[in-house]
């Protein structure tokens, strides 16, 4: 009774042990297919699964296989509906909710720290965050730190103060110029910022290396 997803592009075989089971399979691929298997495994779905109602898929395998061997004049076309058909019972029965949820999530916090990796030199606050990935603030807290371990804007600070020790090793700028370069204007507090992670100026820091 179990569904089993096979990427036919590699090669692949099977063997049964003393209890023989059946296979019952369908060999199909059209250029959209990778987008639909990523959406499956996005709402959930696993390479290998045992559906609620089997039968129902079996029910469209064997139309499939009256379908190929018949000579109806539009005999592509019906087997193209029917794959659609097997298609959409599969994301169907294979639906898991709380795994889906939690792959949401995870595609949402990628989307907010790759935003955060490249724009942490910008002036970004949480609100402005939550706006433009649609989110409450509350819920962007609690997830981000949930996933990492930090704050929003501990992150944006780690990251700064990242780009800070760069640019103080690497680079003949000058303080202000750092704080500036990495979205901190007021040098003040950069070089408070940076003692508090650092636990020292980023002058000391400069000269230990």
């Amino acid at each position: 009774g179990d569904v089993v997803f096979i990427d036919c592009r590699n090669g692949y075989s099977h063997v049964t042990e003393d209890d023989l089971w059946s296979l019952r399979w369908c060999h199909f691929y059209g250029i959209s297919m990778p987008d639909i298997y990523a959406k499956y495994r996005e709402r959930g779905g696993k390479a290998v699964f045992h559906p609620d109602d089997a039968g129902a898929i079996e029910g469209i395998l064997s139309g499939l296989y009256d379908l190929a061997s018949s000579s109806d004049y539009v005999r592509d076309m019906r087997i193209n509906e029917k794959l659609n058909e097997l298609l959409t019972i599969l994301m169907e029965q294979s639906w898991h909710q709380e795994v889906a949820a939690a792959s949401k999530k995870r595609m949402e916090l990628n989307e907010i720290k790759r935003y955060l990796d490249e724009n942490y030199g910008r002036k970004v606050s949480l609100e402005d965050l939550a706006n433009k990935f649609f989110v409450s603030k509350c819920y962007l807290s609690r997830i981000f730190k949930d996933s990492y371990g930090f704050t929003v804007n501990k992150y944006i600070l780690f990251k700064r103060i990242t780009e800070a020790k760069r640019l103080l090793r690497f680079s003949a700028k000058n303080v202000d110029e750092i704080a500036d370069s990495v979205g901190m204007n007021d040098a003040n507090y950069f070089s408070r910022m940076f003692r508090k992670v650092e636990g020292m100026s980023p002058s000391e820091y400069r000269k230990r290396w």
